[in-house]
């Protein structure tokens, strides 16, 4: 895992929306930000996120917000009241790409990235 912190913030005056999924997903597959989709942008962003990270290595699987994951990301709710995705590394936060580096408030969604050759 890389430390990539996200260059749009909630709110930003282009009118586009917070770029935390983008970074989150740089931060696991080391790219540089610009390599990675502002998948957000786009209504079938699930499916652009699948395909993506599948071509390079990763499944990305839903996991209840108890299991352990050992590589992957975690969704919830930001101290700013935005629904926000943060680094999930051996269960817990890794990396936060906002840069007030708070986290969560709580985990509602886990998703593992699942290593298609072996470990991450």
């Amino acid at each position: 895992m890389q430390e990539v912190t996200q260059s749009i913030l909630q709110g930003d005056p282009s009118g586009r929306p917070g770029n935390c999924l983008q970074a989150a997903v740089a931060s696991l597959l080391h790219l540089p930000l610009d390599e990675v989709p502002h998948f957000i942008e786009y209504d079938d962003w699930e499916e652009r996120l699948v395909d993506f990270c599948m071509a390079r290595g990763y499944r990305p699987l839903m996991r209840p917000p108890a299991a352990h994951v050992p590589y992957g990301m975690a969704w919830g709710p930001s101290e700013r009241g935005v629904r926000h995705a943060v680094v999930w590394v051996d269960g817990a936060m890794a990396w936060d790409p906002h840069p007030t580096r708070a986290g969560l408030l709580k985990v509602t969604e886990l998703i593992e990235f699942e290593a298609l050759g072996g470990d991450p």
